[in-house]
C-alpha cells in the first residue's frame, strides 16, 4: 500500500470515500470501521482505496489491522481526524475506512451449487432490516440471499454494518426478477415458503375465506426439503405476485392486538426453524 498524506476535506480521494459511501458508484462498496476491514481481508476482497488515522495504531488490534493492510496493493491515505470525520458515516469513527470491489454473483451461478435454504428479500426497503437478515442467514447456514428488484441495496454502508461482515461472506444476488427465481427453484424443486401475516377471518376483509386457511402455521411445515424462504414488508409480508409463485404461505403467531413482527426478527424465526427440523449442530 503507497500511503500519502491527505489534511484537505475538498481532497478527490475524500470526495470519492463520500460517493461510494452515498452509493455513487455501484460497481464499490464503502467499508468502514476495523471489524468490518477485518472480514473484508479475510475474505479476499479487492481493496482499492484505504484511508487511515494516526490514531489507528493506538491500539494492538488496530496497529495487526494497519499492518496487514500495507501489504495489501492499493491506494493508501493518512488523514486528519477531521478529515475522516468528513469520511466516515458514524458518529465515532474508529480511524479507517476503505473502498472493496463489490461482491457480484450472478443467480445461475447461486443455483449452480444446489442451494438446500435461501432467502428471498422481497422489496424490503430498511437497510438495518436487510444487513440484519444476511447476518442471521450466515448464522443459519444458509446457501446465499436473493433480493428483488426494488430492494434496498444489500451492500449501502446501513446494510453492510448491520450484516457485521457476512454480506461479504454469503453469496449475496440482488435485484432479481421474481419469475427468474421462481423458475429456478422450481427446475431444482426448491420449494419457495412465503411468511405473511395470517388474514382475520372478516368477510370485508376476505374475499375467500379458504385464504385464510392457505396460510399455515410456520412449523407446521416441513423445512427439512430444499427450500426457499421469502419474506417482505413488515404489515403486508410478501407482495401478491411473490405469493402468487410462492409454494405454500406460512405465518407466524402473535398475541392479540401486534399486528405485525419485524422483518428481520420474522426471518431469524423461520431460519432456526428450518435449521431445528434439519437437525443442525452449531458449536457453542
Amino acid at each position: 500500500m503507497l500511503v500519502e498524506k491527505i489534511t484537505s476535506r475538498q481532497n478527490p480521494l475524500v470526495k470519492r470515500f463520500r460517493r461510494v459511501r452515498a452509493g455513487g458508484e455501484r460497481p464499490h462498496v464503502f467499508l468502514e470501521g476495523i471489524r468490518l476491514i477485518e472480514d473484508a481481508l479475510a475474505t479476499g476482497a479487492r481493496f482499492e482505496s484505504v484511508a487511515f488515522t494516526g490514531e489507528l495504531q493506538s491500539s494492538e488490534r488496530g496497529a495487526l489491522l494497519l499492518d496487514a493492510l500495507r501489504r495489501v496493493q492499493c491506494r493508501g491515505a493518512l488523514v486528519s481526524k477531521q478529515v475522516m470525520e468528513a469520511i466516515a458515516d458514524t458518529r465515532a469513527p474508529q480511524g479507517v475506512a476503505a473502498i472493496v470491489s463489490r461482491p457480484y454473483i450472478e443467480l445461475d451461478d447461486l443455483f449452480a451449487g444446489s442451494p438446500d435454504l435461501l432467502v428471498i428479500a422481497d422489496e424490503l426497503q430498511d437497510p438495518g432490516n436487510l444487513g440484519t437478515i444476511i447476518r442471521t442467514a450466515e448464522a443459519a447456514r444458509a446457501n446465499g440471499l436473493i433480493t428483488t428488484r426494488y430492494t434496498v441495496d444489500p451492500f449501502n454502508d446501513k446494510s453492510i454494518r448491520a450484516s457485521m461482515g457476512s454480506a461479504l461472506r454469503l453469496p449475496v444476488v440482488t435485484d432479481a426478477k421474481r419469475s427468474d427465481i421462481a423458475e429456478r427453484c422450481r427446475d431444482r424443486k426448491i420449494r419457495m415458503i412465503g411468511s405473511r401475516p395470517k388474514p382475520p377471518r372478516a368477510p370485508c376483509v376476505l374475499e375467500d375465506a379458504a385464504q385464510a386457511e392457505s396460510v399455515r402455521l410456520y412449523t407446521d411445515v416441513d423445512m427439512t426439503e430444499p427450500i426457499a424462504l421469502i419474506v417482505g414488508r413488515e404489515a403486508t409480508g410478501i407482495l401478491s405476485s411473490s405469493a402468487e409463485e410462492a409454494d405454500e404461505l406460512v405465518h407466524i403467531p402473535m398475541a392479540e392486538g401486534v399486528e405485525s413482527l419485524n422483518v428481520a426478527a420474522a426471518a431469524a424465526i423461520l431460519l432456526y426453524e428450518a435449521a431445528r427440523q434439519r437437525g443442525m449442530r452449531f458449536k457453542g
